[in-house]
C-alpha cells in the first residue's frame, strides 16, 4: 500500500512539478519532506548511507524544482526542462558524470584535408541520423558516478563507424577497457579512468591495441580498476584518428557526413534537459563533458536548427538518451555563437595548459571533436 501510495504521489507532483510551483516548503498542499520522499521513489534513487544529509538534499531538490518551474514557465522556450535522477544532487556530485578536459596546445594532430577539399555547405543533407541508421547506435551506456564520458563516447564512435564501413554492427565493444587502461602521464582530461580523460587519448589507445568486446572486458562501470590485459582481445581497430580545427563548423559538418563524432561540450546546464532544442548555455562555456554527435536536423516546430547528440546518462535521460543542441549557421560573426572558457582547469585544462580557451557554438560543441580512421573489424 505504502509503494502504491508512494508511486501515485511521485505521479501527481511531477505533474505539479511542471506546471510550475515556486514554492518549496509547501508546494499545492505538499510539503517538501512529502514531495522529496515521492521524488525519491518515482525516480528510484537510493539514498541509503548517503553522506549528504537530507536537509541539504530536499535543498538541492527545492533549487531544481524552482529552477525548473521557472523556465517551464517560459512562453518562448524551445526546450522543456524536468525532475530526474540529478536533482537533489550536489554540484560536486554531479560534476563527478561530467568528467573531460580538452588537450592543450600540446597536442597538434589536426585535420587539413578536410578543410582543403571541403563541400558545399548546400550538398549537404537537410538532416542526418546515423543512430537510426545503425544497429550499434542503440547501444547505451550509463556512465554513473564515473567520469567516462570519454570513453564512452569514443567507444560509441568506433562501434558506428565500424558498422558503417563494414555494413555489419560490431558486437558491442568495451568502454570499460579504455577506462582501465588508457594512460593518461600529462594528466590531459584529469586524472584519467572515472577521473576524466579525452577522445584523443581514447583514439591512440585504440590505434595501438584496438578494442575488445564487452563481452570479454568488463568490470565495475563505477570504478577504475587495473587493466587486465589478460582478458583484451580485440575485435574493432582502427589505424588513427583525425582531431578537427578548433572551433570551425565546416570541418564538423563534412566529418559527420561519414559518421559521428566526439564532441566536447558544457554538459553542466543539461541535468535538467527533458525534450526539445536545448539552447541553455550562455557564451562562455567550460568545456567539461565528451559525447558523441550523431547528427543533426532541423525541429519545424520552434523553426530551430539542430545538433543531434547522444549522452552517456542512459536511456533514462532527455529524449530516450538523446538531446538535441541548437546549430548556429556559423563559427563567427553575427551567424555565429562564439565566447570564452575562463577556467579551462575546471573542465577542459591540461597540466601548464592556457588559462583561458576560445569556445564556439551552443555549449561549446565546436570547440573540440575528433573521431577514429581507418576503422576495421577482425
Amino acid at each position: 500500500m505504502k509503494l502504491v501510495l508512494a508511486a501515485a504521489l511521485g505521479a501527481a507532483f511531477a505533474s505539479k512539478l511542471r506546471l510550475g510551483s515556486e514554492r518549496t516548503a509547501e508546494i499545492e498542499g505538499v510539503s517538501l519532506e512529502t514531495a522529496y520522499a515521492a521524488f525519491l521513489e518515482r525516480h528510484g534513487v537510493q539514498r541509503v548511507g548517503d553522506m549528504v544529509s537530507r536537509s541539504e538534499r530536499m535543498a538541492a531538490f527545492a533549487r531544481s524544482h524552482a529552477k525548473v518551474a521557472e523556465h517551464n514557465k517560459r512562453s518562448d522556450r524551445t526546450w522543456t526542462a524536468t525532475l530526474n535522477r540529478f536533482s537533489d544532487q550536489t554540484h560536486e556530485e554531479f560534476s563527478r558524470v561530467l568528467g573531460y578536459r580538452r588537450l592543450g596546445s600540446w597536442w597538434n594532430r589536426t585535420s587539413t584535408s578536410l578543410v582543403q577539399t571541403g563541400v558545399a555547405q548546400e550538398s549537404f543533407a537537410q538532416s542526418l541520423d546515423w543512430a537510426s541508421k545503425t544497429r550499434s547506435g542503440k547501444y547505451f551506456i550509463d556512465q554513473g558516478a564515473c567520469g567516462s564520458c570519454w570513453a564512452v563516447a569514443a567507444t560509441g564512435a568506433l562501434e558506428m563507424r565500424a558498422e558503417i564501413a563494414h555494413k555489419k554492427a560490431p558486437s558491442m565493444l568495451s568502454y570499460k577497457e579504455l577506462v582501465d587502461c588508457v594512460e593518461n602521464p600529462q594528466h590531459c582530461g584529469g586524472d584519467g579512468g572515472c577521473g576524466g580523460a579525452t577522445g584523443e587519448l581514447a583514439f591512440e589507445y585504440i590505434s595501438m591495441h584496438g578494442l575488445s568486446a564487452s563481452s570479454s572486458y568488463s568490470g565495475d562501470r563505477e570504478s577504475t580498476e587495473q587493466c587486465k590485459t589478460g582478458s583484451r582481445s580485440a575485435v574493432v581497430k582502427a589505424s588513427s584518428f583525425v582531431k578537427l580545427p578548433v572551433n570551425k563548423l565546416s570541418p564538423l559538418m563534412m566529418a559527420i557526413q561519414h559518421g559521428p563524432v566526439v564532441v566536447s561540450v558544457d554538459g553542466g546546464p543539461w541535468g535538467s534537459y527533458e525534450s526539445g532544442v536545448f539552447d541553455g548555455c550562455g557564451r562562455d562555456a567550460t568545456v567539461n563533458h565528451a559525447v558523441l554527435l550523431v547528427g543533426y536536423g532541423r525541429d519545424e516546430t520552434v523553426k530551430k536548427d539542430y545538433w543531434l547528440v547522444r549522452n552517456s546518462w542512459g536511456e533514462w535521460w532527455g529524449e530516450n538518451g538523446f538531446i538535441r543542441v541548437l546549430r548556429h549557421s556559423s563559427d563567427e560573426g553575427a551567424a555565429g555563437y562564439c565566447g570564452t572558457d575562463f577556467d579551462p582547469k575546471q573542465g577542459v585544462g591540461c597540466d601548464g595548459g592556457p588559462s583561458t580557451l576560445p569556445v564556439c557554438g551552443m555549449c561549446g560543441i565546436l570547440s573540440d571533436s575528433v573521431y577514429p580512421d581507418g576503422v576495421s573489424s577482425f
